[in-house]
């Protein structure tokens, strides 16, 4: 985040995506707004140093738009957290917007608000929090890619919880592909075919590029939701 000026540009682009993209009424529309930019649009917002009442109300606006916001450590001193459990992973569903059906999706945006401690703490947090339900396979290998780098060269290892985003093996940065399809295997217990290097089982997650997730019920175009 930066100045008072700069702030009106970061919320207003996550709007004009939603209107421009998908289409949506900006005029008291504001549910359905947000819904997207969570769902769909993969923003983090970070607020570093001093943590004024100013950056505290910023961080809420954001928040109201769907978008996840890190503070710094001095964040803390406001009490307040949003923050989710990744660990029920059965908890982490939307509907699919085309059929009203169900879909499981990774739990990212773990949180809206939370804070982190170091720079090293953050950077690999504000990459793993770009991750969205509506990722195509393209969008989540670059996004996989900076959260297993910016881990590795922060923290010094590997994400725990890197391969629950992984659906197919095209989400894998291409230049560490068979070494990580081998930590699948061996470490998690995913089926791999090695001739075609193709993943056979394993993923809790299918790709599927056309799916609408929405947390809105009213948005899905049957009745099963």
């Amino acid at each position: 985040m930066g100045s008072c000026v700069s702030n009106s540009h970061i919320t207003g682009t996550a709007i004009k995506v939603a209107a421009i993209f998908a289409q949506r009424n900006i005029t008291g529309n504001y549910e359905e707004i947000a819904d997207y930019v969570m769902n769909r649009i993969g923003a983090v917002g970070v607020a570093w140093g001093a943590y004024s009442q100013k950056a505290s109300s910023i961080a809420t606006g954001c928040n109201r738009l769907g978008i996840p916001v890190i503070v710094g450590p001095h964040g803390s001193k406001y009490r307040r957290a949003l923050i989710g459990k990744p660990y029920n992973e059965e908890d982490w569903k939307v509907y699919d917007a085309r059929n009203g059906e169900e879909m499981p999706i990774p739990a990212s945006p773990e949180f809206l608000l939370t804070t982190a401690e170091t720079i090293e703490e953050l950077m690999p947090m504000i990459a793993k929090n770009c991750i969205r339900p509506s990722d195509n396979n393209m969008g989540r290998m670059i996004k996989l890619t900076h959260y297993i780098e910016l881990s590795q060269k922060y923290l010094g290892h590997l994400p725990e919880d890197w391969y629950k985003f992984v659906r197919v093996e095209t989400d894998l940065p291409i230049t560490r592909r068979e070494e990580l399809l081998k930590i699948l295997e061996k470490e998690h217990g995913w089926e791999i075919d090695w001739k075609r290097k193709k993943i056979i089982s394993g993923p809790t997650m299918k790709l599927d590029v056309s799916a609408q997730p929405t947390n809105v019920k009213r948005l899905c175009k049957e009745s099963v939701c």
